[in-house]
């Protein structure tokens, strides 16, 4: 090492702290007249608002003195209704008493006279002359012809007798009698500048500013200045038109001067040699636990021959050396945490949607060991699902961008957290698609059926009605005593808002009750408009045959405009339903394309026969653009090959993911998800939705028992057979064959 670095630390701070020690002197001494200077421009301008405004409201006070007593006088208003012949000695007496009686009220007038258009007459409270032996006549015909305005006058000259010696100086307001026409005259109202200046001098009397008062022309009207003055602020009323200057009186400067003496300076140099003799002690002091960092790593890079330490420190300082060793250490840190917590996540998620898909291959023990692994409850038994599905979905698509839309998600998710801590429950959820929040409900070890979750999904529903724009709708699954049935009720939620179109939206549809109702009853056409949508969203052939059916069937049934409209909207809603299971790319050609044709078809066409057509034109083309992306696609080959594969071996049993990944040479856990992407639907309902599809057939065409139907549709307990087929129709096998 060339130099140690305590040298380097002591030649790098003290050139700088001496040089910003300087500077910080300097400054001081500029800034602090700088300081002053302002805070003296800053308090004259607030003074010189205030004196403007004192002589402002002072100039009002007359203004509106005067206007009330045109407007309530009835002596004043006299004086211009009335002839020469008429009037009373008496009158014009009572007139001129009313003006001095002004005078005496409103300190501030000097004079006051009225001046009547008629007869060109002027009345004040010393005389009544005709305007030419008035002796402020030249004002008055200003006045008369228009000249004159309800503003304050500059200053002017005045006098009320031609013989009257000196004039006086007055600021001069005149107003129209009335005051909206004016065409019966005007009154006159002076102010002595002498007055006005006095009031100045009372408000603003001092030695250290001055204050000036000037009229529109910059005529002075007041001032309180001496030979000298600064003027630092000039302050103009929007009222009279007067202009107020201030400043400084006489030679003041602007601020104050700044005494640095020698004992200023003794004590600033004092200072910073004793900051320069601190950062000598400092440095020493801290390098000290820098010297221990080296030995130690110095020990233990030639015990290990560390990478760091190849080629010695020769060439290195103290830091650079802690640097490298610091790097390789925190490097490491780094990666392993951020692995460590990116594989949580997916390691939560991917666990989640095992125990949706298939609960009974997760035992007890291991799901307790992994809640402990993610922080949550550990309770293995009086679990529910539930699935809190957003309402008008595309809606809030067209509405948010793609950020405010997690956001909005986000804000949801976490208050039904809160909500289920809130109410004694423990919640695990996760985004199972767009627009679709799988929750996993730990309910209490004694309750024996969903109610406690019914009541905490209320209070979600009516949080979100109130703080955010969208409504959800959720579909309650039916109580699980174990992990194997997690599956069935996450199942049962989702099946319970298939009816939203029926029941409505911004609701809790509990299974439970829904399978309590014949499915016929519910909706006529929901299992017609369902096979649609999933035929449609799969790319199976025969969804148009369906449509074709519905359509014949509505025509047949002579259903009123109203009543078709709501058939039709109802099957718009499946479809884009069974479209959000789609990955994004479908989901941008249905939003963007499909989807608003539809709705102008449904608005422009008038029959069925329209509609039908409209439709069918605009599905298929959708259907084949669709079809070509997923030909496009890398794995459709394979998730072809998969589906081919579950149309042969429905039957089996032992029909599974590991199944057909070892048939098609694929991971199981990938295939799940592929399929879902490729089809927009899981696995187990694909699969489900085939073997019930076939038992109905069977049903319907053969006499088969329903135990060896069941066995050749995939389930060799009658009991799973008769569960499954009750679930997915409403009804058991035996009363499907008799209906």
């Amino acid at each position: 090492m060339r130099r140690n670095w305590f040298q380097r630390l002591l030649l790098s701070y003290l050139p700088v702290f001496l040089a910003v020690a300087a500077a910080l002197i300097l400054l001081s001494v500029f800034s602090a007249g700088e300081l002053a200077r302002k805070e003296a421009v800053r308090a004259n301008h607030v003074f010189a608002e205030h004196v403007l405004q004192l002589v402002d409201q002072t100039m009002r006070t007359v203004d509106r003195q005067l206007i009330k007593e045109i407007q309530t006088n009835e002596k004043l208003a006299k004086f211009y209704t009335s002839r020469e012949s008429e009037r009373a000695a008496l009158d014009l007496y009572e007139t001129s008493g009313k003006l001095r009686e002004i005078i005496v009220n409103t300190p501030f007038i000097d004079s006051i006279y009225l001046v009547r258009a008629s007869d060109r007459t002027v009345l004040s409270p010393n005389l009544m002359t005709g305007i030419e032996q008035f002796g402020d006549r030249e004002f008055i015909r200003e006045a008369l012809n228009g000249n004159g305005g309800s503003r304050w006058t500059d200053a002017r000259s005045y006098r009320e007798f031609d013989d009257q010696g000196e004039p006086v100086t007055v600021v001069s307001l005149v107003r129209k009698v009335p005051l909206l026409g004016g065409e019966k005259g005007i009154v006159v109202v002076n102010v002595r500048t002498s007055t006005v200046a006095s009031a100045i001098k009372e408000m603003t009397e001092s030695d250290v500013s001055f204050v000036r008062l000037l009229d529109g022309n910059r005529r002075t009207l007041a001032s309180s200045e001496g030979d000298e003055a600064a003027v630092l602020t000039t302050v103009t009323s929007g009222y009279t038109g007067w202009t107020v200057e201030s400043g400084l009186q006489g030679t003041r400067s602007a601020f104050a001067g700044f005494s640095y003496t020698s004992l200023w300076s003794l004590l600033h140099v004092g200072l910073v040699a004793a900051g320069a003799v601190w950062i000598v002690l400092v440095t020493r002091r801290n390098y000290r636990p820098i010297r221990s960092i080296l030995e130690r790593i110095d020990a233990y890079a030639s015990q290990r021959n560390s990478a760091f330490a190849v080629g010695g420190r020769a060439d290195q300082d103290e830091f650079r050396f802690i640097e490298t060793a610091l790097d390789d250490l925190v490097e490491r840190t780094i990666s392993y945490r951020k692995l460590h917590e990116e594989d949580l996540i997916f390691r939560k998620r991917n666990f989640f949607l095992e125990l949706l898909e298939d609960g009974g291959t997760v035992t007890d023990e291991r799901f307790q060991a992994e809640m402990r692994r993610f922080g949550m409850a550990e309770q293995s038994t009086g679990l529910a699902m539930a699935v809190v599905e957003i309402d008008k979905y595309t809606g809030l698509c067209s509405r948010y961008s793609q950020r405010d839309q997690y956001l909005l998600k986000f804000a949801l998710s976490s208050v039904i957290a809160e909500i289920a801590q809130h109410s004694g429950l423990s919640a695990w959820m996760e985004w199972t698609s767009n627009r679709e929040l799988s929750v996993l409900l730990h309910l209490p070890p004694e309750a024996e059926d969903t109610g406690a979750a019914a009541r905490m999904f209320e209070n979600v529903k009516y949080w979100t009605n109130r703080h955010l724009s969208f409504t959800v709708t959720v579909g309650l699954g039916t109580l699980a005593l174990r992990l194997d049935e997690l599956p069935r009720s996450h199942a049962e939620a989702l099946e319970a808002l298939k009816y939203k179109s029926a029941l409505g939206t911004d609701r809790i549809i509990d299974a439970a009750r829904i399978q309590a109702k014949p499915q016929g009853r519910v909706y006529k056409h929901l299992q017609l408009l369902r096979s649609i949508a999933q035929r449609f969203r799969a790319g199976e052939a025969g969804w148009e045959a369906e449509m074709n059916r519905l359509f014949a069937e509505l025509k047949e049934g002579v259903f009123s405009e109203d009543d078709a409209s709501a058939v039709l909207h109802s099957l718009i809603y499946h479809l884009q339903r069974e479209m959000t299971e789609l990955s994004p790319e479908f989901g941008r050609l249905w939003n963007d394309d499909t989807l608003p044709e539809l709705h102008r078809a449904m608005e422009q066409a008038d029959t069925l026969d329209e509609w039908r057509e409209s439709f069918a034109a605009i599905l298929t083309a959708s259907a084949r653009r669709m079809e070509a992306m997923r030909t496009a696609r890398a794995n459709h080959t394979v998730m072809v090959q998969m589906k081919e594969r579950i149309h042969e071996q429905y039957a089996n049993p032992n029909l599974s993911l590991t199944f057909l990944g070892s048939e098609l040479n694929v991971n199981p856990k990938y295939l799940s998800q592929m399929f879902k992407e490729e089809f927009g639907v899981n696995f187990l309902d694909y699969v489900s939705e085939l073997r019930i599809g076939e038992a109905k057939r069977l049903l319907t065409e053969t006499e088969e028992t329903v135990q060896d139907i069941g066995a050749r549709v995939g389930y060799p307990s009658v009991r799973s057979f008769l569960r499954v087929f009750k679930k997915a129709t409403g009804v058991t096998p035996g009363e499907f064959r008799k209906k």
